[in-house]
């Protein structure tokens, strides 16, 4: 009997929110060390088990999972994918018994903002893939896992699938969505997987050594219905917008060039301006992206020594800090934790497959 155990790692973005849902646009992102595990195993009809929830689902071999309940919506999606693409393989199949289990959430059962529905994607893509076509490129296992869950999403730059499917720190730049979106209704999948998706760029790159801190605010927040809202703005306001993306373009890039020269000077300089930008938008939209405490996060960081901001589309849920030394780190969870935000010890994490 056939069995693997998939860990995909959650995700915290660095730099480069908002602006990275528009084409074209480069976000920071990395992995952490906080799993969604898929036990994938043979069976004797396809059952899809989340602990989290209790119940199981199944469905007939090789069709379409057809899943009642938002909670499945996503796992559903991609199941329904992979099997697409195996069946346009010729690939034979047989059933099979998914179980997935999360640690992206805290005891109470609160979302910590890792990317818990692009983890649970990535995992279910990764899995199938690994069971029954592994020379599939990752390149392309990322295409299903994003088209999967821009169905269901409708929105989003699908870094976050980029980060749990490649792992460690990327350099995420975004496809032309449009262009996907026109071309969704009468391509097939076979099209997308095998044609060049316009602007999409994804660089690996080499995890910092400096001391790296995250902190929980406790208020887990929709990060689709903020970007849409930031949307609005956007139709709204389009000059201001635009000055936003060219502002975050350029701190991205000096983020990105402060990494690769281990300049921490202009590391911490890009991450505060990046932060600024953040803030003004949010002010400028009535969105409510930096909140009072992410505020407070990257205040004490900066107080310390080092730099701080809100991590994804802000309102709540975790903010990051980079620190010169041990110490300062040492300083900054303390007063963060006077603050009530809860420091959560996290480092890089990648992608596992276990058989």
């Amino acid at each position: 009997m056939s069995k693997l155990k998939i860990k995909i790692p959650g995700k915290l973005y660095i730099a480069g929110e908002y602006a990275v849902v528009e084409s074209g646009h480069t976000a920071i992102l990395a992995a952490v060390d906080r799993y969604i595990t898929l036990t994938l195993e043979d069976s004797w009809k396809n059952q899809l088990t989340i602990p989290h929830y209790e119940d199981t689902v199944t469905w007939p071999l090789g069709e379409e999972l057809q899943a009642e309940g938002e909670h499945w919506t996503f796992t559903a999606e991609a199941i329904n994918t992979a099997t697409a693409y195996l069946k346009a393989r010729k690939i034979s199949l047989s059933p099979i018994k998914m179980t997935i289990e999360t640690e992206l959430i805290d005891e109470s059962g609160f979302k910590y903002g890792l990317g818990s529905s692009a983890a649970a994607t990535t995992a279910v893509i990764k899995a199938m893939m690994a069971r029954f076509a592994p020379d599939t490129p990752l390149e392309t296992q990322f295409k299903m896992a994003a088209l999967s869950h821009l169905v269901v999403q409708g929105n989003g730059s699908c870094g976050d699938i980029a980060s749990c499917m490649y792992g460690g720190w990327i350099a995420y730049t975004t496809f032309d969505q449009d262009w996907v979106t026109r071309h969704l209704p009468y391509k097939s999948l076979a099209w997308f997987l095998t044609n060049p998706w316009p602007n999409l760029k994804i660089e690996q790159l080499e995890t910092p050594t400096l001391p790296f801190a995250v902190g929980w605010t406790g208020n887990p927040v929709s990060t689709g219905k903020l970007v849409s809202e930031i949307q609005v703005f956007k139709q709204e306001q389009p000059d201001d917008y635009q000055l936003f993306l060219e502002k975050t373009g350029s701190y991205v890039e000096q983020m990105l060039q402060a990494l690769k020269e281990k300049n921490l000077p202009l590391l911490f300089s890009s991450i505060k301006q990046n932060r600024l930008a953040l803030k003004a938008l949010g002010e400028q939209a009535h969105v409510p992206i930096e909140t009072e405490l992410l505020g407070k996060l990257a205040e004490v960081a900066e107080k310390i020594g080092g730099a701080g901001k809100l991590s994804g589309s802000g309102g709540g849920d975790c903010g990051i800090a980079f620190l010169e030394n041990e110490e300062q780190k040492l300083s900054l969870e303390t007063e963060w934790e006077k603050l009530g935000i809860k420091s959560l010890p996290f480092h890089t994490g990648s992608t596992k497959i276990e058989k």
